[in-house]
């Protein structure tokens, strides 16, 4: 067997992480095995490391198949992941990966994890914040996704397996009424009638000139909390009269804390051009030369002109944008709905036009599936169908008045 070698990394108190490469793949990546030892000294740890190498020529470790999948995720997946996910969605990875499978799977084999050992995890898997109920269907996709970057990274590109097993986990069917019940209270978008009350609200002499450049922004282009938190001055094309979204503010969890941090490129594309009407481009003429001259009289030079954010360059961050929302809207009698189905609503509005193409709303939306559009909005379809019958009860009763 070849000489192994080691090294000893301290992880703060009496705690130290050994590391001993037992191989190597066939780009010549070392592959390396570790655990975590307690010493009082440094001096100890590399005591504990020479007999730690020792143990393992003691019972021979055969090959790189004896890799066990916590000495990959720390030593392999933990280094390189970063670079092939967005930073929201690696701390959104890591939390799954070590609050779900890290405990049960970490001196498991990764040759030895099979498909129905991941599924019991998955199915017996309880709610972080301390709530009843089961897991929602999305919630344990986002957890095999998350375990599933592990296999993948040891299958492709370091031949430790053949297969990843999450590929043939199958979720069991969620019966929890409370899930189903949850379903159904995502808001209804407004209807035509309380979308001619929420326009005379926004329009009001009192409303402030911010509110209402927010609102119109989330009405005229469908527009994410995220992207309008991220949209600046210099996306409004006052030429050419359009608009563009190519970045949003995102959140991710960094030492088990949330933060915020923007991020190019949208949810479904690179980005979004929308074209907007002249009211809408005076309106935002306005504000940005409101915040302007308080940039001008602050003396502040900044990167970023966030259109929704601080003079200082700051964003607002997205939750901050609803919250403004649901403060008008409690304000001004209106049914409180989500931030997000005023971009609903705005879809709904333009459905409900027949002389709009259900292709330009799609494309307005920046859906890349027709048919999520078409989904999303039938309800908005069903209305249209009711003013249509109404139309036609309206010309049937003047024909009856005409024979009269």
């Amino acid at each position: 067997m070849e000489k192994l070698e080691g090294t000893v990394e301290h992880r703060g108190g009496n705690n130290y992480r050994l590391r001993v490469t037992v191989g190597y793949n066939k780009s010549g990546n070392p592959i390396r095995t570790s655990k975590t030892v307690a010493a009082s000294s440094v001096r100890k740890a590399y005591i504990a490391l020479d007999n730690w190498i020792e143990e393992l020529k003691e019972h021979g470790y055969k090959d790189i198949s004896n890799i066990t999948f916590g000495s990959f995720y720390e030593d392999v997946w933990k280094k390189e992941a970063p670079s092939l996910l967005e930073k929201r969605g690696y701390s959104d990875y890591v939390a799954h990966i070590e609050l779900r499978f890290l405990v049960p799977f970490e001196n498991v084999r990764l040759q030895e994890i099979k498909p129905y050992m991941i599924r019991k995890i998955v199915d017996k898997a309880k709610r972080l914040d301390g709530q009843e109920g089961e897991l929602s269907k999305s919630t344990k996709k986002k957890m095999l996704n998350a375990v599933s970057s592990v296999f993948n990274l040891a299958k492709k590109d370091y031949r430790l397996i053949t297969t990843n097993p999450v590929d043939d986990v199958e979720l069991s069917r969620i019966g929890n009424k409370s899930q189903k019940a949850k379903k159904k209270q995502v808001d209804e978008p407004y209807s035509l009638k309380e979308i001619d009350l929420f326009l005379k609200a926004v329009s009001k002499p009192t409303t402030p000139l911010k509110t209402k450049a927010l609102l119109y922004t989330a009405f005229i282009t469908g527009a994410r909390a995220g992207e309008m938190a991220a949209f600046e001055e210099d996306d409004i094309d006052f030429i050419n009269k359009k608009v563009t979204f190519h970045q949003r503010i995102i959140s991710y969890t960094e030492d088990g804390k949330q933060k915020w941090m923007r991020t190019d490129g949208l949810k479904s594309s690179d980005e979004n051009i929308i074209s907007v009407p002249d009211d809408y481009l005076d309106l935002m003429s306005e504000y940005i030369a409101v915040m302007r001259q308080a940039r001008n009289e602050l003396q502040v030079t900044t990167n970023h002109r966030y259109i929704f954010g601080g003079v200082d360059g700051s964003f607002d961050l997205p939750t901050s944008i609803s919250r403004h929302w649901r403060r008008f809207a409690e304000r001004e009698g209106l049914r409180v709905i989500r931030f997000h189905d005023l971009r609903h609503t705005s879809a709904s509005f333009l459905i409900a036009n027949p002389e709009i193409p259900i292709k330009v709303v799609q494309e307005r939306l920046g859906h890349k599936d027709y048919r999520t559009t078409m989904n999303m909005y039938v309800s908005a379809l069903e209305e249209s169908d009711r003013l249509a019958s109404d139309v036609f009860g309206t010309a049937l009763n003047k024909d009856d008045e005409d024979d009269d």
